[in-house]
């Protein structure tokens, strides 16, 4: 008879707990995955923050953060309008039926 794996409640959900290949594997991809974000801004990596601030003029977001060092790290952020679908729907029935979609971004 195969011995039955340990389940765990999580509120009303049934869960298995991972074995340790499986923390492994999930470790590295962890680890991994943070290697890979310290290098996109690497100038910033490993430096003490001293403030950040945050600003929003003339229809931008500005936030800053300084360092201990003397250097400035900032990002500017500008808002559009994103085209996430373009649908052709019935709505005859009083319920929308989507008949065709030209585009849908599944990004978001």
């Amino acid at each position: 008879m195969a011995k039955k794996p340990k389940t765990v409640r999580v509120g009303n959900i049934e869960v298995t707990p991972l074995t340790r290949a499986e923390h492994r594997r999930l470790d590295r991809r962890i680890k991994k995955k943070h290697d890979k974000l310290r290098r996109k801004y690497k100038e910033a990596h490993g430096k003490k923050v001293d403030w950040i601030q945050y600003t929003f003029e003339e229809n931008e977001l500005y936030v800053g953060i300084r360092f201990t060092d003397g250097t400035y790290f900032s990002l500017d952020f500008v808002p559009q309008i994103v085209t996430h679908s373009v649908e052709y729907s019935d709505m005859s029935s009083g319920d929308e039926k989507i008949l065709k979609t030209y585009y849908l971004d599944r990004s978001l």
